[in-house]
């Protein structure tokens, strides 16, 4: 195993044109919270660097736009839900996303809460459509 760098890494987003050496990891679904409306922010990193879970874009066959493949949009994947039939979010305590970007979000469930020193409360963190990961799986 060896150390891949951000900037070829499969499951990193450069934040575009403005910015090309700063981007998101987006390697690693959002973990369960504890409070209502956690929402997911992807850690920030820079091209250079890099970690030992990352894949080479050049390794990956399926690649038909470097860094896209390997990350699956929540909006395809198994493990974004919805309770109910009710279509997108509706924040109890949060104000500092605008009403779009909850209309656009559900849970991310991939994965399972872990257990603590003390007694919690397991909440899924909400992630938007257009967000995705590495952990995904499509539907």
């Amino acid at each position: 195993m060896s150390l891949v760098t951000c900037r070829t890494c499969v499951f990193w987003r450069s934040f575009g044109a403005a910015e090309p050496l700063n981007g998101t990891c987006r390697r690693h679904a959002p973990m369960p919270g504890q409070h209502v409306d956690d929402t997911s922010y992807w850690p920030e990193t820079v091209a250079d660097d890099g970690c030992a879970e990352g894949v080479a874009a050049a390794k990956n066959p399926e690649s038909s736009a470097p860094g896209r493949s390997a990350i699956v949009a929540c909006l395809d994947c198994v493990f974004w839900f919805r309770r109910g039939s009710q279509q997108g979010l509706i924040p109890e305590r949060r104000g500092d996303l605008p009403r779009s970007w909850w209309h656009d979000a559900a849970f991310c469930a991939r994965n399972a809460p872990t257990p603590a020193s003390s007694v919690t409360r397991a909440r899924w963190r909400a992630t938007h459509a257009s967000d995705g990961c590495g952990d995904g799986q499509r539907a």
